[in-house]
């Protein structure tokens, strides 16, 4: 299967701006992630679109929420899929992210 998701930053811009809105929808090492930078919005933008693309991929099981999909980089900087252990899924999961100044995307691939 496979996902994919665009969305413009701009339209992210509130939720990036709000503490508890972040927290619904990222974890603690993403939001730790995010804080390196000093445009973050782009790179918020870039891990909400990888976790819906996730969700398209795995044709979003109902117990399947944003916390539960966890993006995280290799040491290299490769973006990889984390799953909490209470979603039962034995296949691979790729990944791949991108963004411009504007919008971000991204492609999940499930084999």
């Amino acid at each position: 299967m496979i996902g994919i998701d665009i969305l413009e930053i701009e339209r992210i811009k509130n939720i990036a701006d709000d503490e508890k809105k972040l927290k619904k929808i990222f974890t603690k090492n993403e939001i730790k992630y995010f804080n390196n930078f000093e445009n973050k919005y782009e790179h918020i933008c870039g891990f909400f679109c990888a976790k819906e693309a996730v969700k398209k991929a795995l044709d979003c099981p109902k117990n399947l929420t944003f916390l539960d999909i966890e993006i995280l980089h290799t040491k290299s900087g490769k973006p990889y899929v984390k799953l909490n252990e209470k979603i039962d899924i034995k296949n691979q999961i790729k990944i791949s992210i991108s963004h411009s100044k504007t919008v971000a995307t991204a492609v999940c691939l499930v084999i």
